[in-house]
C-alpha cells in the first residue's frame, strides 16, 4: 500500500464525522492528536482546506501566510469562544488566587479549619493553582476541542503556528481573542470582589505565575526560567495532545486529561525552583487580563518572550523530527502541495 493510500484511509477514520455533527475539522486541536482532520484526498474536503489549509497538517509556508483567512467568517466566531473560553479560564485562575487554601482545602476532602486565604503562604496558592489548573484546563479541552482546538493560551497557539499546524490568521485571531478575553475577565473579576479581595494582604497580592519579586530575580533569570519551563511545557503539550502517533495509544479522549496534568506538573515543579518566583507563567494572556486589572506589569514582557523564543525553539525541532516517517513525511506533503495546485481557482 502506498503511503498516499495509507494516509487516505487514516484521513478518512481519524475524521470521524457524523451526518449533521459540525465537528470543527482542526490539525492544531489541542488533545485530539490529529485525529480530527481533512483528508487531502477527499475531493469534498479541497474547498475547506483552500479556505482552511490547517484543516490537515503540513501546511506549507504559502499556506500558512495566506492572508485570506481573515476573510472566512468560521475563524473569527472560533476566536470569539477562544476569547469567551479564556475569560472563563481566568475567572477560575484568579478566584483561586484569592482563596487558594479554600481551595486546596476542598480539593483534597480535608478541613478547612484553620486553613483560610487570610493566612495562605505564596507557596500554597501556587500549588493550589496547579491543582485547580490541571482539573480546570482538562475540562475546558473537552469543551473547547471540538469547536476551537482549545488553545485558549498564546504559547500554545504560537506552538502550532510554528509546527506547521495553525495557519497565520488563525494564529492572529486566536491571541488577540485569547488577549481581550483574559484582561476584560481580569477587570470583570476586581470589579465583582473589590480591591481588598483582589490584592489580599496576607499575600500581598502575589498572583501565581505571574508576580516576581524584583529584590530576588532579575529579568534576566526570569527569562531564563520562563524559557526552560515553558519549553517543557510546550514539549509535554506537543507529545500527548498534538502527536498523531498517540491515537493509537490513548487516543483523543484521554488527550486532554494528559494536557491538564501537563500543567498542573509544571506549575508545581517551577514553583519550588527559587524565592520570589511564584512559578511559570505559561500563558502570557492570562497574566496580562490579572496584571492589568491589578495595574502592574513588572516585567510582563518576559511573559512574552519566554514563551515565544520556547515556540520557535520547539517548531525547529518538530520539523527536524516530524511525527511521521521521513519519507513519507515528504510524500504527504508533496501531496499536499500537489492537491493545493491543481485546486486553485
Amino acid at each position: 500500500m502506498s503511503s498516499s493510500e495509507k494516509y487516505a484511509q487514516a484521513g478518512v477514520a481519524s475524521a470521524r464525522q457524523r451526518k449533521g455533527v459540525a465537528d470543527a475539522q482542526f490539525a492544531g486541536r489541542l488533545g485530539g492528536n490529529q485525529e480530527f482532520i481533512a483528508d487531502v484526498n477527499d475531493e469534498d474536503a479541497q474547498s475547506l482546506l483552500k479556505k482552511q489549509p490547517d484543516a490537515a497538517p503540513l501546511t506549507s509556508i504559502t499556506q500558512s501566510f495566506d492572508l485570506r483567512g481573515f476573510l472566512v467568517p468560521n475563524l473569527w466566531k472560533m476566536a470569539f469562544l477562544e476569547g469567551w473560553g479564556k475569560s472563563q479560564n481566568v475567572h477560575a485562575s484568579n478566584e483561586l488566587t484569592i482563596a487558594g487554601t479554600f481551595l486546596l482545602v476542598f480539593s483534597l476532602g480535608a478541613a478547612a479549619t484553620g486553613l483560610t486565604a487570610v493566612d495562605a503562604t505564596p507557596l500554597a496558592i501556587t500549588w493550589s493553582a496547579a491543582l485547580i489548573n490541571f482539573l480546570g484546563l482538562g475540562i475546558f479541552t473537552f469543551c473547547l476541542g471540538p469547536v476551537t482546538g482549545a488553545h485558549m493560551n498564546p504559547t500554545i497557539t504560537m506552538t502550532t503556528f510554528f509546527v506547521g499546524l495553525t495557519t497565520l490568521p488563525r494564529a492572529i485571531l486566536y491571541i488577540i481573542s485569547q488577549v481581550v478575553g483574559a484582561v476584560i475577565a481580569g477587570y470583570w473579576l476586581r470589579l465583582g470582589l473589590g480591591d481588598e479581595w483582589y490584592f489580599p494582604k496576607a499575600t500581598q497580592g502575589v498572583i501565581p505565575g505571574c508576580t516576581v519579586d524584583p529584590n530576588v530575580v532579575s529579568p534576566g533569570q526570569l527569562f531564563a526560567l520562563e524559557l526552560v519551563f515553558c519549553q517543557l511545557l510546550i514539549f509535554l503539550a506537543i507529545g500527548v495532545g498534538l502527536d498523531p502517533r498517540q491515537g493509537k495509544v490513548y487516543g483523543p479522549a484521554f488527550g486532554p486529561v494528559l494536557v491538564g496534568i501537563t500543567l498542573g506538573f509544571g506549575a508545581l515543579t517551577s514553583s519550588l525552583v527559587k524565592p520570589g518566583y511564584t512559578g511559570m507563567s505559561a500563558n502570557p494572556a492570562r497574566c496580562l487580563g490579572l496584571m492589568a486589572a491589578k495595574n502592574e506589569f513588572q516585567y510582563h514582557y518576559v511573559h512574552w518572550l519566554g514563551p515565544l523564543t520556547a515556540s520557535i525553539l520547539n517548531g525547529v525541532i518538530y520539523v527536524l523530527v516530524p511525527p511521521w516517517e521521513r519519507e513519507e513525511f515528504f510524500s504527504f506533503a508533496k501531496m499536499r502541495s500537489a492537491f493545493s495546485k491543481s485546486h486553485t481557482v
